[in-house]
């Protein structure tokens, strides 16, 4: 999945496929290696899929895997 560096603390998910919205994620280099390990990534692009979603998919610092 392409990640692109947006400055120290932002990174950006672009718009692809069926992402309605590009998805933004709030980490540190050190957050995002861990954020790399699990499917966080894949889920946040997930959400910017969703119906009625509007400007971007938002991922947090505590961001990691979930159900």
């Amino acid at each position: 999945m392409q990640v692109e560096k947006v400055n120290d603390y932002t990174w950006k998910i672009p718009k692809s496929g069926a992402m309605k919205v590009p998805a933004i994620i709030y980490a540190s280099e050190k957050l995002m290696e861990k954020i790399r390990q699990d499917k966080t990534l894949e889920q946040a692009a997930n959400v910017a899929k969703l119906s009625g979603i509007i400007k971007h998919s938002l991922t947090m610092p505590d961001a990691h895997q979930g159900f």
